[in-house]
């Protein structure tokens, strides 16, 4: 099991508040078997391309943290992914200028030269290569074509390892990084390479695997070869049907003769789903759902799997107050080092700057400590699973711990099952074992629907909207439609777009709307999109802002810019036409968007006025909503009052 361990958590290597934290509670413990690294996770942390390149990508993680008197050493393997995800949601690192794309200041690229010297400058051990992923319901052309740049990409990385010149080619930053990876093959110690893989059912996932094997059959590049690691099953994990048929299409095509020599990764799924997928043929695992669910204040109940909120866990408390928690491994809950009142109170309580840096001058825990402590709590919890699993498949007992443990978890269940459909010789195991009320058709608990393959039906619950990597800003442009805004409107409205479509169907806006009640008669929404800048509520369900799926990233300065520029231009068209102008954003480059456009205008107030913080949870809370809705209450009460004057 690799953690998600963030090592770069700003300019420093002291630097990094919650993550850094938990890194330092976690990369020196004997049971830990590796950390995963995103590379290009840094651009959250306000790291400098200067930052980047002349500090952090000077030495390795190992001789960085291993060098330092105050931090923990390094001695874990470092798995590091190639953050495909990052680079497709941002224009700033695009194609590589020798294929004619744009110069950044980076010198970073969506280009296999570019991202693995970055991943050998950081002393990765285990690297996955660039990928190109697939959103779900991506256009099949579309789908085709990322998967061939994909392996496209992997062949090229292994060529790459073979021939560290290569690496220098195009790229002068690659220098370091091709001397580093000369040494370490003079040393036999070069990276392990991981091909990442994309797809979204048994069909592409067992062409994606089977494609990779036979180009490389064509050269003698395979001496760096270790496996797959497969990626976007996050949004699966609770869909363990699909998760199930995708390790399977890539277990299956992988040669018999080769299936103990190449292994299979599976990227952020782990905890619950270790050991059926364990038997299935998945070798390792990482997760962040430990520090995820810990930033919610999240406890995860050893015995149940039950995320409890830290205000509820009291009545999942043992009878002395102490946490339900014994993993010898825990320092939150190992001898109560913390108690739940502690915890809690630490947690909920605003520090002040200097009462902050005096506890830590101090020695003492500050509040992203408390994070760090219940963030490892939950790591250990998935931990302790795969300890299980590993002592199972030791004594040969696997497939009966399953058993045993799939009774007790529906899901897991549902997604043993489904394994059978495809695997005969796993549905006559579990009839020898008398486990008939594990095999494909029997009745499943009230709550749980059947298997697609029993149904023969389509769950309409699913979105099955085709999206597109292919739209530019100017396939949609309101400046460009015949457009008028509602007369009768007199609240303007802006909020930030959303990944489902159309906008108003996704979760953010429903729930908003649902709260402004009737309020949304006399408002007139436009989406802040990422990609189009203003999208008129009239206007969702054209097809460019249907299909596009983009996030507007801090790093994309031009295109936040553009997007900047259309929101003014709405303004000064149409703005002088509302008698109120607002905007409701929690996320940051938005709101700087907003705000920006707001200021150049001269009028519109931007609500909550002082989050807590700038994240998408906040988007939420209802004490910022009912800051929204009390401004509307008031103003639109003063104009009544006007009138009647």
């Amino acid at each position: 099991m690799f953690p998600v361990v963030n090592m770069i958590g700003g300019t420093t290597v002291e630097s990094g508040g919650v993550w850094s934290r938990m890194r330092n509670k976690l990369i020196d413990k004997e049971h830990l078997q590796g950390i995963m690294f995103q590379a290009m996770s840094f651009t959250d942390y306000g790291v400098s391309p200067d930052n980047l390149n002349d500090f952090w990508r000077q030495k390795t993680f190992h001789e960085r943290f291993n060098e330092h008197d105050d931090l923990p050493n390094l001695d874990a393997p470092v798995f590091i992914d190639s953050g495909g995800f990052k680079l497709m949601n941002s224009n700033t690192f695009g194609e590589a200028p020798e294929k004619g794309g744009v110069p950044n200041e980076w010198g970073l690229y969506t280009d296999p030269k570019s991202i693995l010297g970055l991943q050998l400058d950081f002393g990765a051990d285990i690297v996955a290569t660039l990928d190109y992923p697939i959103p779900p319901n991506l256009k099949e052309d579309e789908k085709t074509e990322r998967m061939n740049r994909s392996i496209d990409s992997a062949v090229e990385c292994l060529r790459i390892l073979d021939e560290p010149a290569l690496l220098e080619e195009s790229f002068s930053i690659n220098s370091r990084a091709a001397d580093r990876l000369r040494e370490r093959k003079a040393a036999g110690e070069e990276p392990s390479v991981y091909i990442a893989l994309h797809g979204h059912d048994y069909e592409t996932i067992n062409w994606y695997v089977g494609s990779f094997l036979n180009r490389i059959s064509e050269h003698d590049l395979d001496s760096s070869f270790q496996g797959f690691a497969v990626g976007s099953l996050v949004p699966l994990r609770d869909s363990m049907d699909i998760l199930v048929d995708i390790v399977q299409g890539a277990k299956d095509a992988i040669p018999e003769e080769r299936s103990d020599e190449i292994g299979l990764h599976v990227f952020g799924v782990g905890g619950k789903q270790v050991g059926l997928l364990s038997l299935l043929g998945v070798d390792t695992f990482d997760c962040s759902t430990h520090m995820q669910t810990a930033r919610y204040k999240k406890y995860l109940h050893p015995d149940t799997w039950a995320n409890h909120e830290l205000d509820e866990l009291e009545d999942h408390l043992e009878p002395d107050g102490s946490f339900p928690c014994d993993l010898p491994n825990c320092l939150l809950c190992d001898e109560n080092e913390v108690s739940y009142e502690t915890l809690i109170e630490e947690l909920n309580r605003d520090w002040t700057y200097e009462e902050r840096e005096r506890v830590k001058d101090n020695g003492g825990n500050i509040k992203s400590d408390y994070y760090a402590l219940l963030a490892r709590h939950n790591f250990e919890v998935y931990n302790e699973e795969l300890r299980r699993v590993r002592e199972a498949i030791r004594e040969g007992q696997l497939l009966d711990y399953v058993i045993g443990f799939a009774r007790s978890h529906d899901d897991i269940k549902r997604g043993l099952k489904e394994a059978q459909i495809r695997d005969k010789r796993l549905r006559a195991e579990l009839e020898s074992r008398g486990a008939y009320d594990l095999l494909p058709g029997s009745t499943l608990t009230s709550d749980q629907t059947k298997l697609s393959e029993w149904d023969g039906g389509v769950d309409e619950s699913v979105d099955t909207q085709q999206i597109s990597l292919k739209h530019s800003p100017n396939d949609f442009d309101i400046f460009t439609r015949s457009y008028e805004p509602p007369s009768a409107k007199e609240i303007l409205l802006f909020i930030p777009c959303s990944q489902k479509k159309p906008y108003s169907q996704s979760r953010t806006h429903s729930i908003l709307f649902d709260k402004l009640g009737p309020r949304v008669d006399n408002i007139h929404k436009v989406t802040i999109s990422g990609m189009y800048g203003p999208v008129p509520e009239s206007f969702e369900q054209e097809q460019p802002v249907l299909e596009y799926d983009y996030v507007l990233a801090k790093e994309d300065i031009d295109q936040i810019e553009l997007v900047t520029n259309r929101v003014q231009r709405y303004l000064v068209q149409y703005g002088d036409q509302f008698d109120h102008i607002v905007g409701y954003v929690t996320s940051k480059t938005y709101r700087q968007v907003i705000e920006n456009a707001f200021d150049e205008f001269g009028r519109g107030k931007v609500f909550p006025q002082e989050p807590k913080a700038l994240q998408l949870t906040e988007f939420f809370r209802n004490e910022n909503i009912q800051e929204l809705l009390d401004y509307l209450d008031q103003h639109t009460a003063d104009d009544l009052s006007d009138q009647h004057s």
